[in-house]
């Protein structure tokens, strides 16, 4: 995920459902067996929040930027999971980095 600000924030999740055969997912695409997905609201710049349908699972991510510090703001971001039915396990890695003029550089990992 990426905001149309001029230093955009990108932030990434992965996840999986324990199983016999887990598939390790970072994006949702069309016939890949995700969906419904997409966002229920957002402005492209300071908060939104999404949906993501996957078999059992329903995760919803939301972000918003509180204006102000040195570095024009603060992020905050919020992954929630529901499981429709009985799931072992989730693996939700993710991670953040800023854009500059150059190519993406980790700045912290969540």
């Amino acid at each position: 995920m990426k905001t149309r600000s001029a230093q955009p924030l990108l932030t990434g999740l992965m996840w999986a459902q324990h199983g016999t055969a887990p598939k390790l997912r970072h994006t949702c695409e069309q016939g890949d067996g995700v969906g419904p997905y997409g966002w229920e609201f957002h402005d492209g710049l300071s908060f939104g929040r999404q949906h993501i349908l996957d078999g059992a699972l329903r995760l919803t991510t939301e972000f918003v930027k509180r204006p102000g510090g040195q570095h024009g703001g603060d992020w905050s971001w919020r992954v929630t999971v529901e499981s429709q039915a009985s799931v072992q396990g989730v693996l939700l890695p993710s991670m953040a980095a800023t854009m500059s003029s150059g190519p993406p550089t980790q700045d912290f990992p969540c």
